[in-house]
């Protein structure tokens, strides 16, 4: 297969013609769908077509297309592309071939469609966190037998330019970059799942599995990240937000209980499906943003019965859907056999029911969007759900969340011994009494930005760090706390799924 040039990679930044940047645009997208659709998924179909038509458009003839990537460059058939306004996904493109250690990726235009689709699940599925990321996918790439498509490895060189060390503020940014693009695609597959549910009586459980699948890796690679975007309360789409939400919480508990992956990957999927029943009542009782009258109430109470019906009603039962059927009916019930629905005799509710029942009210509590006007802080609505705790919901859940949450959840809002404000941005375990937070006001009252873990409880001398004095309200205080949390990190649009 002839190849373009790679031995010369030293041309001046151009600016891509209208053709590359949609190849590589459509590579991009093709890359992220195989990450989390399976291949006989609309979405992803239409996303390798897209990708065969664009390099067709740039190889009308046949022919190759190569992409290179070193010291922190694209370079396309040689030649070195800006990351200007218009190639501004680039980045994105970067991030995923610097993750591979992969240097070059060489494609015939004339390449089967099977053997497209081999290679970009190859891409999209290999971990970027071994050692050697290139050798795990040049050894699936050679088990395929992967024909048409060539890949390199990055030269000695340019992965040592790949190592500069980045600030910590780089770090937090693109940690925080990769939690937000987590949470993008998961509340995606949830918005395309209720959809599916609501009009063909189906969902697609490869793609809801392979996007619980990446929530717990995520979980287990950087919990904090996505702790700070589960407690975000300024979104448009909660109702989705919130089923992500709530599975976050879940899943960080199931690992505190010690669950496997088997079983984290079924609570993950019983949470994101919790609340499916609102897919069968009007929408704009959904979305009403007033709290709730009397006749609402009724309404709003039958979705854990509709969401059990319509799990049943899908046309493939499984064990999943069976423990998904029970977190749908049972997660509005407490343990003393109040809340709703009403049940003729008591019932042992299922552990992953008692588990979303308590996420649930959490985030309902602190988000302000379900059924009440004005959010409650998350330290108050941890306090309420603790003291509840043995009446309403299984004590060892609570311990659990405790742990997950900390004493100061993250988004608190709390004022420091030495009189300075900030927010909580992530819990200490070894100290529950000692987050990391963002200094926001000083002790002066000035504005600033500055990180710090503040002492614990029982730091009271001179020489120690400033430690937590009391809550403060956001609203008395005129603050937005989202302003100063993940938010601030707000991934570009090239990272998310279009």
């Amino acid at each position: 297969m002839p190849e373009a040039p790679r031995s010369n990679l030293t041309s001046p930044n151009v600016e891509a013609d209208e053709k590359t940047l949609h190849l590589l645009k459509s590579l991009l997208s093709a890359w992220q769908a195989a990450a989390i659709y399976d291949q006989n998924n609309n979405a992803f179909r239409s996303r390798r077509h897209e990708l065969r038509e664009s390099m067709n458009a740039v190889a009308p003839g046949g022919g190759t297309c190569r992409i290179d990537y070193q010291g922190g460059y694209i370079f396309f058939n040689g030649t070195r592309l800006n990351y200007d306004r218009e190639f501004s996904f680039g980045r994105a493109l970067a991030f995923r071939l610097g993750g591979l250690r992969l240097g070059s990726l060489n494609i015939d235009t004339d390449v089967a469609p099977e053997t497209l689709d081999q290679a970009l699940f190859a891409l999209a599925q290999t971990d970027t966190r071994l050692d050697d990321p290139f050798a795990a996918l040049q050894e699936t790439w050679t088990s395929l037998g992967i024909d048409g498509i060539s890949i390199e490895p990055m030269s000695d060189s340019a992965e040592e330019q790949e190592d500069t060390p980045e600030s910590e503020a780089e770090r937090e940014a693109r940690r925080r970059r990769r939690a937000h693009a987590m949470v993008q695609r998961a509340e995606t597959v949830v918005h395309e799942m209720w959809d599916r549910v609501r009009d063909r009586n189906s969902f697609d459980a490869p793609a809801t599995q392979r996007v619980v699948h990446l929530l717990i890796d995520q979980i287990a690679h950087d919990e904090p990240a996505l702790m700070e975007f589960a407690s975000l309360r300024d979104f448009d789409e909660y109702t989705y937000y919130h089923s992500v939400s709530v599975a976050i919480y879940s899943i960080a508990v199931g690992i505190r209980l010690g669950f496997n992956r088997h079983r984290l990957t079924q609570l993950g999927m019983a949470a994101l499906f919790h609340d499916i029943g609102k897919v069968k009542l009007p929408k704009d009782l959904i979305t009403k943003p007033d709290e709730f009258n009397d006749d609402d109430w009724v309404e709003i109470k039958r979705h854990p019965t509709l969401g059990a019906l319509t799990l049943g009603n899908l046309r493939h039962i499984d064990a999943d859907t069976a423990t998904a059927i029970a977190g749908a009916f049972e997660h509005h019930l407490r343990i003393d056999m109040t809340g709703y629905p009403e049940l003729s005799q008591p019932r042992m509710l299922h552990i992953f029911s008692r588990i979303i029942a308590l996420c649930d009210a959490f985030d309902a509590m602190t988000s302000g969007r379900v059924y009440q006007k004005g959010h409650i802080s998350p330290d108050e609505a941890l306090r309420r759900l603790i003291h509840k705790g043995r009446q309403w919901y299984d004590p060892i859940v609570v311990k659990a969340l405790v742990n997950v949450l900390g004493i100061f959840p993250v988004g608190t809002l709390v004022r420091l011994s030495d009189n300075a404000m900030a927010v909580v941005t992530q819990c200490n375990n070894d100290d529950l009494y000692a987050p990391d937070v963002l200094i926001i006001r000083d002790s002066e009252g000035m504005p600033v930005r500055r990180m710090a873990r503040v002492a614990g409880q029982e730091a009271d001398s001179p020489d120690a760090a400033a430690h937590i004095t009391e809550v403060l309200n956001p609203e008395t205080e005129c603050i937005k706390v989202e302003d100063y949390i993940a938010l601030n990190y707000q991934v570009p649009d090239e990272l998310a799924i279009d």
